[in-house]
């Protein structure tokens, strides 16, 4: 279904295709995109490994921090190309949990000092939003590629813009659409019930389709059974 195709499907089931709109092409089109993106969010994010704006970081010497983009949800997994080495990937929350002594992290977050340089070996997320702070604080210039959980990308800026989520997911964006639509805070639009049912029935959707992403990206394990 095209973008356009969405927003005309979900005019003629409000009943809202006579000018003026009770809501307008600027907004029926952002309730289309923070559909996907919810769904997306629900679902855990597309999983990436080859959008290059995305998934690649660059390193420059003697920089403790690099940013990423405000897309990426989830990092899954890092290597610098240059070197040829995977990443640690570590949660600021538990830098003084892991005892990683080789790279004096015992004492916390007070053990990352600017000034200490050498090869990198993990990256730390959390402490700033949106970068990474590498450890140790890198001497010289590297790519960092990552596998991600990301949001739809390129993003929508108008109608001519394309749906990323497959095509069966996304007559059920109208759910959200409606919620957001039924929320908005007008005397002739405003239906707290109608909101709150198309949030439930939403989200309900959602988990179902979180469960049936998560069973295509594992293979099943062969079960093997033993004589008597």
């Amino acid at each position: 279904m095209e973008l356009q195709e969405l927003i005309t499907l979900f005019r003629k089931q409000v009943s809202d295709q006579a000018k003026p709109y009770l809501w307008d092409d600027t907004e029926t089109l952002q309730y289309a995109i923070d559909s996907q993106d919810m769904y997306v969010r629900k679902i855990g994010g597309i999983r990436d490994g080859s959008t290059r704006a995305l998934t690649d970081v660059q390193l420059s010497p003697n920089a403790a921090f690099s940013g990423h983009s405000r897309y990426v949800l989830r990092i899954r997994s890092a290597r610098l190309l240059t070197a040829g080495r995977d990443l640690k990937i570590i949660n600021e929350g538990d830098v003084g949990l892991q005892r990683f002594t080789d790279y004096n992290l015992d004492q916390g977050l007070s053990a990352l000092d600017d000034e200490d340089t050498g090869d990198v070996v993990a990256m730390i997320l959390g402490i700033t939003e949106n970068k990474i702070r590498w450890l140790k604080v890198p001497l010289v210039a590297d790519t960092c590629r990552m596998h991600i959980h990301r949001l739809p990308f390129p993003r929508i800026k108008d109608t001519n813009g394309c749906l990323e989520i497959d095509e069966q997911h996304h007559i059920h964006l109208l759910m959200w659409m409606k919620h957001l639509a039924y929320s908005k805070q007008d005397a002739e639009t405003y239906d707290k019930g109608l909101a709150e049912s198309n949030k439930t029935a939403f989200e309900k959707y959602c988990a179902d389709a979180e469960v049936e992403a998560e069973k295509k990206r594992f293979r099943p394990r062969s079960m093997q059974y033993g004589g008597i």
